[in-house]
């Protein structure tokens, strides 16, 4: 997919620091940042071994504090740009246009979920974006980004978020967007409506449908799958019919995949 006119970071709408939204007014000291700084880099032999963008966010100034190198290979973009002092801004721009209304609107979820959570249940919360991102050859590729706590300030508040980022063009379907709060007493799903510029009700998984991904992942088919489950076949095709909408991924194979991620198994 071939990128359209450029979107620079003066075209976005006003992104908010995430604790803006909380009306917080408290950062992690300036030694502890610096201290992060010094034990990321060794993140840059584990993003070239596992193949994926790791990063490190600093929510209270949306400043990046560190990228690593292996962006370079993965999507032809530098590091620098992103740990320059307009990086946040720069991520958006690269964007899809279409789905930056969308991205604003989990961002203000994410706020809502720490603002009405027990700091100690927010340390355990993985979130999952998976969003279309301009590349450096200005094409749009499908990616999902797995953030989580890595420090929290006096108040037991998300200071330092960490992030890896996963290309999903292969099991995700072409220009979707959703949301995923893996959390501790469950997973849930949100989407994106472009045309009503909204976001979907949330989702969630049945018992039954964690059951099937977990069997599925085991290499199970559906036959040996209804058998273990005392349902029918047709059942579990429809089980898997459904995870396929609910996930937005391409198949099965994709759902499975998907699952891991989110850490549904």
């Amino acid at each position: 997919m071939k990128n359209t006119p450029t979107t620079g970071a003066m075209d976005l709408p006003q992104i908010p620091r995430l604790w803006d939204l909380l009306n917080l007014q408290s950062n992690i000291s300036s030694d502890a940042e610096e201290a992060w700084k010094e034990k990321v880099r060794f993140l840059d032999e584990v993003s070239q071994q596992n193949n994926v963008v790791i990063f490190v966010l600093n929510p209270f100034n949306n400043q990046y504090l560190y990228m690593s190198d292996r962006l370079r290979v993965l999507s032809g973009l530098e590091a620098s740009s992103y740990t320059a002092e307009n990086g946040f801004e720069f991520g958006f721009s690269r964007a899809n246009p279409a789905q930056l209304d969308g991205l604003l609107k989990f961002h203000h979820i994410v706020a809502d979920c720490y603002a009405n959570n027990d700091p100690e249940y927010c340390k355990n919360i993985v979130l999952c974006l998976s969003f279309l991102y301009r590349n450096g050859n200005d094409e749009y590729v499908q990616v999902l980004q797995r953030t989580m706590i890595l420090e929290t300030d006096e108040a037991g508040r998300p200071a330092l978020f960490i992030s890896f980022g996963h290309y999903v063009g292969h099991i995700k379907k072409p220009g979707s967007i959703d949301f995923v709060i893996s959390a501790p007493n469950g997973i849930t799903i949100y989407g994106y409506d472009p045309d009503l510029k909204c976001v979907t009700e949330p989702k969630t998984f049945s018992e039954h449908e964690k059951k099937i991904v977990t069997l599925l992942a085991q290499g199970d088919d559906t036959k040996t799958i209804a058998e273990k489950l005392f349902i029918s076949p047709h059942t579990v095709d429809t089980h898997r019919r459904n995870l396929i909408k609910k996930t937005n991924c391409i198949d099965t194979t994709g759902v499975v995949a998907f699952a891991r991620l989110i850490n549904l198994i």
